[in-house]
């Protein structure tokens, strides 16, 4: 036998979907054991027991741990590629020809779909970032995850109060909204009966008993097991009460929970008795009627019948009562919390103290390892048992595994299990479960003991699963089955030799009955008019709950949801928190795309910027000499030889080592860009844009076009003079026809070129021909008059018309005005500079100031000039990221798709790499807009948050300089920033959040 264990990064899928997968992958031929699952801690521990040696990993990688002969790890991995296929394709991850790719975030599908319900499961510490979507964008939310702060739940519910939306949960399991089952929800008939519930088994085994007695539901609204709390104070309940009481097809609720706290449930119902509808109480607690009795009561209520509830006697000879009495304890094993309260309630009342992991009273709480000889009810449900790994109603393994121990436990006398079908749970769970009822009686007579077992099964005949036939495979293992939880903890205490009387049925019980008052509210409709729409759904999570939906023929839009970049989860929270976030990365966004953008002048850069001798500008973040890639070593030395402050390379390079009278500072600094090296210096002749909506100004070099050329590191004769005829002639000759252009018809509108050359095929970034010629067609008339010889005008204008990138040294300062518009604005997570000196990666954010946040700069893949591959290239590296910065180049790729024959990908990843870019900016650019994308505008505003909550890395289109100095331009790709700049970003923007 051999393993394979491999580690896929990028993978993300939910427990439920791996451990589906994983069943698959083991039960390949030749495959002993298997397991595929994200490398949570717990996941890791699991596969690390079974034997497999895993690497390090981090939680957002895929391990993949395969244990067979040579052909079974074939086979296996074989099962696991169609696996992973089909899952991509049941969640519509597969898109057609440059088709958008599915949002990574519940926000992002809802905006896609419209939806007017979203569904949340995904891990609990992450769930509100989820839900806070929905409630931002107007739309009710389920919340199935567990495992949420309660402060969290408060916060969120609040939110969602304010904008009259309901958020059902967290830890709802169970919802009905218009017929459509959410979760974990059995196939009810429809009918007028409300419900309200703070409980989701309980709400299902109130629904399955009302159908069993022919009267159907109008919706059901969980939320969540902790509303009726001290805490939460009943936020929701309040809020689903009033939506059902203005519901027309509603004519009574049934408000369901596990036990509340008194004062709650107190005021709730003085808060009830003025809806102007009848209200029953089906509130589990000492001394208050179960959920079957409280059902009883609203069944007599509204005036229908109340049945003999369905049971289903084991096979065989009946199990008989422990002939040692109460020497035998009772062992509740269950899925669902609430019916595991309910059945502590009933049974306690005869055998005292019940020990569980979610006990009555605090002392009876169960140690870590869950066993007690004594009578015990465990919730595998439950919040504690559920991190990491799937429901129990959809993987029941847990609780398989505990069964057998039962059943080998002297001290165990009556098994009591539930069973709970419908849609989002195991897809055919009673044949396990008999099998495994089989067995432990089996092992029970054993060792020469009878242990009966006794099934609640919650369900009705229109489950998917069928009632009938669940319950008859568990009678057939020679189980005790009834539809009442009540009374299947009834039956167990009776196989326990204890005599329990059926309790009497009383419809008229006053402390539940119905409470009636004036309706308020009359004529509105709240929610949004949820309750009467057709429900479409948006959904981030488990994806067999999206499954279910779908099985209903519910239209649901799927995110494709993965965590958040490792480590940043709390911090995340705290930004996402912040009060300011939204109206500030709104004034962000505003500034940037009302920011003008006008060219006014030609000058010196020592007259614009103050450079003095021995300063140079250079690109990205600030280094010192000594770090300096090998371009930006060459660039500073070819700046040296152009100023004259050294004969030779090799002095020049010698005095920047020392440092001995130089000063580098980067471009942004002095609000000045610089394309690859970006370096500038005193002599250099620089463009100048005005913004004069917001008084800004911005600089940049003039390009010298493609090839061996300063700002790609070369620094040859041939630089050296064309650098010196730039400085004699282009400079004084541009200079001359900006100023008689702006004298005769006013500044040149870069701006508005800019928008023109994307609906031209041009980006912005790596393709600027139609760009460059429209500026020439701009400056030509008052080149060819500016005082200089006809040959110096004739150069000029040729160097300048030949030159395919001549735009792109507007461009930057452009867009960096766009970005400076938006810079210094408290609580934004804007980003507003992105620069790479060949070394770091650097961007900057609007809340933070001007601190830089930094990491090692990636290099590009694309494709190559001549003789050139990888190994030539240099890391990442100029201040040409501006323009993605601002909405353009590589935001934008999906303007130009002939892009893609000169860095590289194909015409469907051009279109794709656009529509990605939405999902970490804030809006649209009201300017520059994409023809194929029905003219959308570009995405503009990059949000730090959402880069780091979907992992999602701006894509940028750049040129790749040579690694050593004086190469030159060895080609052209697309590369993304390094992580940590955001990570580090984020961590500030949580330093200074503010809270409510």
């Amino acid at each position: 036998m051999a393993d394979h264990v491999e580690l896929r990064t990028g993978a993300y899928l939910d427990s439920v979907t791996l451990m589906q997968i994983s069943r698959t992958v083991a039960s390949a031929p030749g495959v002993e054991a298997a397991q595929v699952a994200m490398a949570t801690e717990l996941n890791l521990e699991v596969i690390r027991g079974m034997g497999f040696d895993v690497p390090d990993s981090a939680p957002n990688d895929l391990v993949v741990a395969i244990r067979g002969d040579e052909a079974g790890i074939a086979a296996g991995q074989a099962a696991l590629e169609t696996a992973l296929t089909q899952s991509r394709a049941a969640a519509g991850s597969s898109g057609g020809f440059g088709d958008a790719p599915a949002a990574r975030t519940l926000g992002g599908a809802i905006r896609l779909s419209g939806a007017d319900l979203a569904l949340v499961s995904v891990p609990g510490e992450h769930a509100v970032t989820e839900a806070l979507d929905a409630v931002r964008a107007g739309v009710s939310v389920m919340v199935f995850s567990d495992n949420v702060r309660v402060e969290d739940e408060v916060r969120l519910k609040d939110a969602a109060a304010a904008a009259d939306v309901l958020v059902m949960g967290p830890d709802c399991g169970t919802a009905v909204v218009g017929g459509v089952a959410l979760g974990f929800a059995n196939v009810v008939r429809p009918g007028s009966v409300g419900l309200v519930a703070a409980s989701g088994t309980g709400a299902q085994q109130v629904m399955c008993l009302l159908d069993a007695a022919g009267v159907g539901i109008s919706h059901c609204l969980g939320v969540g097991g902790r509303d009726l709390s001290s805490a939460v104070a009943a936020r929701s309940t309040k809020q689903a009460l009033a939506a059902l009481a203005a519901d027309p097809e509603t004519t009574s609720v049934v408000v369901v929970s596990k036990p509340p706290a008194p004062e709650v449930l107190a005021d709730l119902q003085a808060y009830a008795a003025g809806l102007g509808k009848p209200v029953h109480w089906a509130t589990l607690g000492a001394g208050r009627p179960d959920l079957t009795a409280a059902v009883e009561s609203v069944l007599s209520a509204v005036g229908a019948t109340v049945p003999e509830w369905p049971t289903w006697e084991a096979s065989g000879s009946p199990a008989a009562p422990g002939s040692s009495g109460s020497s035998g304890s009772l062992r509740g094993l269950f899925c669902g919390g609430t019916l595991a309260d309910e059945a502590m309630l009933v049974a306690g009342e005869v055998l005292g103290d019940i020990r569980s992991n979610i006990p009555l009273r605090p002392e009876l709480a169960l140690g870590a390892d869950l066993r007690d000889p004594g009578h015990v009810v465990i919730d595998f449900g439950d919040d504690t048992m559920t991190r990491g790994r799937a429901h129990p109603m959809i993987d029941p393994s847990l609780r398989l595994d505990r069964i057998a121990v039962e059943a080998a436990d002297p001290t165990c006398g009556v098994l009591l299990l539930d069973l709970v079908l419908g849609h989002g749970a195991h897809a055919d769970p009673a044949p396990e479960l008999a099998a495994a009822v089989r067995a432990a009686r089996e092992t029970a007579a054993a060792a020469g003991r009878d242990l009966p077992v006794v099934v609640s099964v919650t369900g009705t005949a229109s489950d998917p699963q069928g009632l009938e036939r669940s319950a008859r495979a568990l009678a057939d293992a020679r189980a005790d089955v009834l539809l009442s939880n009540a009374a299947a903890t009834r039956r167990a205490l009776h196989l326990l030799g204890h005599d329990v009387p059926a309790p009497e049925r009383a419809p008229g019980d006053t402390a539940y009955a119905r409470v009636a008052g004036t309706a308020t509210g009359a004529g509105t409709e709240p929610l949004h008019g949820l309750l009467s729409a057709d429900v479409t759904v948006a959904a981030a999570g488990v994806s067999l709950f999206s499954d279910a939906l779908r099985a209903q023929a519910v239209s649901v839009t799927e995110a494709s949801w993965q965590p958040p970049m490792p480590g940043t989860a709390g911090e995340l929270g705290r930004v996402l928190a912040d009060p300011r976030r939204d109206a500030a990365n709104a004034e962000a966004l505003r500034r940037m795309t009302a920011a003008g953008a006008d060219l006014v002048d030609v000058r010196p850069a020592h007259e614009v910027l103050g450079l003095e001798r021995g300063t140079f500008l250079h690109a990205g973040p600030p280094i010192e000499f000594a770090r300096a890639s090998g371009p930006l070593k060459g660039a500073l030395i070819g700046a040296m030889l152009f100023e004259g402050l050294a004969d030779t390379a090799e002095e020049a390079e010698a005095r920047l080592e020392k440092g001995d009278g130089i000063t580098l500072e980067p471009c942004h600094h002095r609000d000045a860009v610089g394309p690859m090296a970006g370096v500038i210096s005193p002599s250099m002749w620089v463009y100048e844009l005005r913004d004069e909506v917001h008084d800004n100004t911005s600089w940049c070099s003039l390009n010298e076009g493609l090839g061996k050329v300063l700002r790609y590191g070369a620094y040859g004769p041939e630089v050296i003079d064309r650098l010196r005829w730039m400085n004699t002639v282009l400079g004084p000759i541009l200079q001359q026809a900006v100023r008689a252009r702006v004298e005769q018809q006013g500044s040149i509108d870069v701006k508005a070129i800019i928008a023109q050359m994307l609906q031209m095929g041009d980006e912005g970034h790596n393709r600027n021909r139609a760009g460059s010629l429209m500026l020439l067609r701009e400056l030509l008339p008052t080149m060819i008059t500016a005082d200089a010889s006809s040959a110096d005008i004739a150069e000029a204008v040729r160097f300048s018309g030949a030159n395919e990138h001549f735009f792109l040294n507007l461009g930057m300062p452009a867009c960096k005005l766009s970005t400076l518009a938006a810079h210094g604005i408290p609580g934004s997570s804007v980003v507003t500079t992105m620069a790479r000196n060949g070394t770091d990666f650097g961007i900057r954010v609007s809340g933070t100031g001007d601190a830089w946040f930094t990491g090692p700069a990636n290099t590009p893949e694309g494709l190559f000039l001549g003789s050139y591959g990888p190994d030539d290239a240099n890391p990442d590296i100029g201040d040409s990221a501006i323009t993605e910065t601002a909405g353009i180049g590589g935001f934008a790729m999906a303007a130009a798709p002939a892009i893609v024959k000169f860095v590289g990908g194909d015409v469907p990843f051009a279109l794709r790499a656009t529509q990605t870019m939405y999902e970490i900016t804030v809006g649209e650019h009201t300017a520059y807009q994409v023809p194929i994308l029905e003219f959308r505008g570009t995405p503009t505003g990059i949000d730090v948050a959402a880069v780091a909550r979907t992992g999602i890395l701006p894509q940028i289109n750049t040129g790749m300089a040579g690694r050593v100095a004086g190469t030159g331009q060895v080609g052209a790709g697309l590369v993304t920033p390094p992580e940590q700049c955001f990570t580090q970003a984020l961590t500030a923007l949580a330093a200074a959040a503010r809270e409510d």
